[in-house]
């Protein structure tokens, strides 16, 4: 169930609750015969379930720019937070905007072709300016018989 869902559900469960609380604790409700009554407590309370922690969560939007050794931004370069499916790539300016949780210490991944891929450790919100060097590894081919 996705968020909207849910809060579209908690807002019925909640206006409903509301409208039987309501008639059920005022003191002059009367029956259907006109006679005045008394409810001393309603008979049921309807508790809605807690919301999912991804939902509740505070989030926070991380910016940055990746560069290459020479310092010419990447474009298509990839983002992402590790431990998670949250990724983006840079813009024509090797910019990038990534939405992640605002709590703790979060470790970003980040790569482009060619190029080495790198970790960061991010603890605040600040923008980055990260760097990529090209990837030292010799890639052998074998000669087709």
């Amino acid at each position: 169930m996705n968020l909207l869902t849910t809060l579209k559900a908690l807002t019925l469960v909640s206006c409903c609750l509301f409208s039987t609380l309501a008639h059920a604790t005022d003191p002059t409700a009367k029956d259907k015969k006109g006679k005045i009554e008394k409810v001393v407590a309603p008979a049921a309370v309807i508790k809605a379930a807690p919301a999912s922690t991804s939902a509740t969560e505070a989030m926070v939007v991380l910016t940055g720019r990746i560069r290459n050794e020479e310092g010419q931004p990447l474009a298509g370069a990839t983002v992402y937070l590790q431990g998670s499916a949250v990724a983006v790539t840079t813009d024509g300016q090797g910019i990038f905007s990534l939405e992640v949780p605002a709590a703790g210490k979060k470790t970003l991944r980040y790569g482009y072709g060619g190029y080495q891929d790198r970790d960061v450790i991010v603890s605040s919100s600040a923008p980055l300016t990260m760097s990529l060097h090209p990837s030292t590894k010799i890639i052998e081919r074998r000669k087709e018989k």
